[in-house]
């Protein structure tokens, strides 16, 4: 009889079965202790007379499993990893696999290839954190956040992947490619996000600049462009102190900064416009149904904005004083006001000047727009020269100074007739 492997379980089912057979303990007492029913245990014990120790361990060790990974298939999946897919996961890889290959193999057959240098396992960090519920409805608050990366590795330029999830069903409802997470193109893509789903209820955002003043604000009663637009459309704007507070739109952008990256790498794409048609057409719909959850509650939220002016809010506003010819200066451009307008103008009113997401300007004062027309300079008025004419006031006869000199002038004449008479 040769050596017999056997487990560290199997081994205290053998202290169990002898104890068994010498009866030392019952049946009943042996089935609560292996935790099998008394049949099933009664059906081992028949074995263990027959065969011995031998019928306590596994059948299967020592023989090739049913499951293992056909060699050539392991091959060229190393091969893939190591060269096209290098960087995929062990889980997008085997979507992959099977998506375009045909090739069923687990993600953890996947991940034991670790030993060929494929992945790295990093140790994490943990920290005592509170969990936030989800919201319970569609709508109620949409996470937003901008992920600079190097979407197309070195293919195309580095850009920004705008990110909108709703924190009820971690659905993406908008997702946009922008050259840099400026006010403007937050802005657009805010308003592509309503025009297809609605005016939710709140953002939850960072510190970013865009989002928040961070410079001499310490009451934070300053706010930005994005929060007075979005405080005129009765959104709240939550501020998040840390990642790890919006954590649902950080890990989405994780998980887009390793399938999305593959994915537009199989695709070649290499510039905004073709990544932006990509997302629409094929990635969002896709990542939606696999990740997207169900909310508590079913009613949806947003608000229609059937009737609300997006153009005029979602715009850059800036004051102007209005110069004594009715002129305003706006970066290095000049526009003037024509004479009839709809309200009452005067030099130094504050004009708010609109900058539309089309590069339009409005001007406007008290929620009214004005006339105007842009100049190339101002008109040059001729000043003319106001010469002052200064006339003589002759006092009057009752004044001293008059009196003072017409005794003056009557009495050098009397003096000049006595000097004639003698």
């Amino acid at each position: 009889m040769g050596n017999i492997i056997m487990s560290k379980q199997e081994i205290k089912q053998l202290e169990i079965f002898e104890k068994l057979a010498r009866k030392g303990i019952t049946q009943k007492d042996g089935s609560k202790i292996l935790g099998i029913t008394e049949r099933h245990l009664r059906r081992k014990i028949q074995n263990f007379k027959i065969m011995g120790p031998s019928s306590l361990a596994h059948k299967n060790r020592g023989r090739i499993s049913n499951r293992k990974w056909n060699l050539g298939q392991e091959k060229f999946a190393i091969d893939l990893l190591k060269s096209e897919w290098h960087g995929f996961g062990p889980t997008f890889a085997a979507e992959k696999l099977l998506e375009l290959y045909d090739i069923k193999i687990s993600e953890e057959t996947l991940r034991t290839l670790t030993k060929y240098g494929l992945w790295v396992i990093n140790g994490r960090k943990i920290r005592h954190r509170i969990r936030r519920s989800r919201k319970t409805a569609f709508g109620i608050m949409v996470q937003l956040d901008g992920s600079p990366h190097d979407w197309f590795e070195g293919r195309g330029p580095k850009c920004t992947l705008l990110v909108f999830i709703d924190d009820a069903t971690g659905k993406i409802v908008w997702l946009e490619f922008i050259q840099s997470e400026s006010l403007e193109t937050v802005m657009n893509s805010t308003w592509n996000y309503f025009k297809q789903y609605g005016i939710p209820r709140s953002f939850y955002v960072d510190y970013g600049s865009v989002f928040s003043v961070n410079t001499n604000n310490p009451n934070l009663e300053k706010i930005t462009q994005f929060e007075s637009a979005m405080k005129e459309l009765e959104i709240e704007v939550i501020h998040a102190r840390s990642p790890e507070a919006k954590g649902r739109v950080e890990r989405s952008n994780k998980t887009h900064q390793d399938r999305l990256i593959k994915e537009m790498r199989l695709q070649n794409i290499s510039t905004i416009e073709a990544a932006n048609k990509f997302l629409q057409n094929y990635y969002l719909e896709k990542h939606n149904v696999k990740f997207a959850k169900e909310p508590s509650d079913s009613t949806n939220v947003h608000r229609s904005i059937k009737g609300i002016n997006l153009n005029n809010i979602l715009c850059i506003k800036e004051e102007r004083k209005l110069n004594k010819d009715f002129t305003i200066f706006y970066q290095n451009r000049i526009f003037q006001l024509e004479p009839q307008q709809k309200t009452i103008l005067r030099p130094k009113n504050d004009i708010t000047v609109n900058v539309h997401l089309d590069g339009s300007v409005r001007l406007s004062i008290r929620k009214t727009d004005l006339y105007f027309k842009e100049i190339s300079e101002r008109i040059k008025q001729n000043k003319e020269k106001i010469i002052k004419i200064y006339k003589y006031n002759r006092p009057s006869e009752n004044s001293r100074k008059s009196l003072s000199r017409f005794f003056v002038k009557k009495t050098s004449q009397i003096q000049l007739q006595n000097e004639r008479v003698g």
